[in-house]
């Protein structure tokens, strides 16, 4: 409980701030506990979002004027971090460009400074750059022989990431800004606990286009195409609430191809979870242009859309725990198994590797505590909640919808 209300609650009255409404009426505001509001706020902090409550909500009379306080604040600070951010993207840029590498800037690196009315309004933790495979351990060297650093040593080594996974910890540049560099747009298929369509980073780089600033950035088709993709398979919706004003900030800037977007996606086999995340964002958004044409498939079912707003606002620091958990929930031990054994596989593949731990941890030490942590976390109501919610999304994805 938080102050008079769930926390499921604060979750949904938390988005309903967020949306393009008018947002809830000022009897259900007065009603409010400070420790509601508190809640609302530090959870807006950990999303990332206060940037964007003082943008829609500066003029609320009911919300308490220390935390209006503060979520401006947060914008005028945010504003300042996108000017360093600004400006390490494009020093990176031209840094991998001079090599020969052509980065293409995905979602908040093109959104903040394009779609978005004020890059303040989309905080980044880092900066996400897509380099071809072939080019990708020669990208990181460079960067790291160019005075960037890792904000984290990676536990598999570039020529097994190469092999296997999608991106290594960001490097951190030189003004600070952390610079993720993928070399698939998402996860490929197998290397969760349910399938995930086939990244076309080829195809993105073709159809791609430099703006003005002289970066590359994907085609608006293909930017959607991974915000729902990257949202859903790779991270069943813990991006948070920033995936609904992201989508709604692209297609109220740049024209859709709706037809087009819709056969590729039934195509691709990810149409369900296309509608999904759109019904989501229309549920909160609604003025939002989307074009639900004939070809779109059934609306999501019910119960994974009342789960949605607990999943995109889901508790950071458990969330480990839950995905043990929901592992275990959909695909029996042996997949909570897999997990604890930290190894990294693709489908169709005969070999894996094990991730390390640390040069300071065993792996019997690593395992011991992560087992002990979920355990003692999943004591926690909340904890279950979310995952038996991230179990029956991963048993949707894998079209076992209930």
């Amino acid at each position: 409980m938080h102050g008079t209300i769930p926390r499921p609650e604060v979750r949904r009255l938390l988005l309903s701030l967020l949306a393009d409404g008018p947002g809830p009426g000022p009897e259900r505001l007065r009603c409010l506990s400070s420790g509601v509001w508190d809640a609302l706020d530090d959870l807006a902090g950990e999303h990332r979002i206060r940037p964007l409550l003082h943008h829609r909500r500066q003029g609320e009379p009911l919300a308490p004027e220390h935390l209006r306080a503060r979520w401006k604040a947060a914008h005028r600070e945010a504003g300042i971090t996108a000017v360093t951010q600004r400006a390490d993207l494009l020093s990176t840029v031209r840094l991998l460009r001079g090599a020969g590498i052509e980065p293409l800037a995905m979602k908040g690196a093109w959104l903040a400074w394009h779609a978005y009315p004020q890059p303040a309004l989309r905080p980044m933790r880092d900066l996400d750059l897509l380099v071809a495979p072939d080019r990708f351990v020669e990208a990181v060297r460079l960067l790291l022989a160019g005075g960037y650093h890792w904000a984290e040593e990676p536990d598999l080594g570039l020529e097994d990431i190469v092999r296997f996974d999608k991106s290594p910890p960001p490097l951190i540049a030189p003004r600070g800004t952390g610079i993720e560099l993928h070399l698939r747009a998402w996860f490929p298929s197998g290397r969760l606990e349910y399938p995930s369509p086939e990244p076309d980073d080829a195809g993105m780089f073709a159809r791609s286009r430099i703006c003005r600033d002289g970066v590359r950035h994907p085609g608006a088709g293909d930017m959607l195409a991974h915000l729902v993709i990257h949202a859903l398979y790779s991270h069943r919706l813990d991006c948070g609430p920033l995936l609904l004003t992201d989508i709604a900030a692209l297609v109220e800037r740049d024209e859709i191809d709706w037809p087009a977007f819709w056969e590729r996606a039934r195509r691709e086999d990810w149409r369900d979870a296309a509608r999904l995340v759109l019904d989501l964002v229309l549920a909160w958004q609604p003025a939002t242009p989307i074009d639900f044409a004939p070809d779109t498939g059934p609306r999501s079912p019910d119960a994974v859309l009342r789960s949605a707003p607990d999943l995109l606002l889901q508790d950071l620091e458990g969330r480990y725990s839950a995905g043990f958990a929901a592992a275990a929930l959909t695909g029996g031990m042996s997949a909570l198994w897999r997990r604890l054994r930290r190894r990294v596989t693709v489908a169709g593949t005969a070999e894996g590797i094990a991730r390390q731990t640390g040069p300071e941890e065993s792996y019997a030490s690593w395992a011991t505590t992560r087992l002990k942590r979920t355990v003692s976390d999943l004591f926690r109501p909340e904890i279950r909640r979310q995952a038996r919610d991230m179990a029956r999304l991963n048993r949707w994805l894998s079209k076992g919808c209930e």
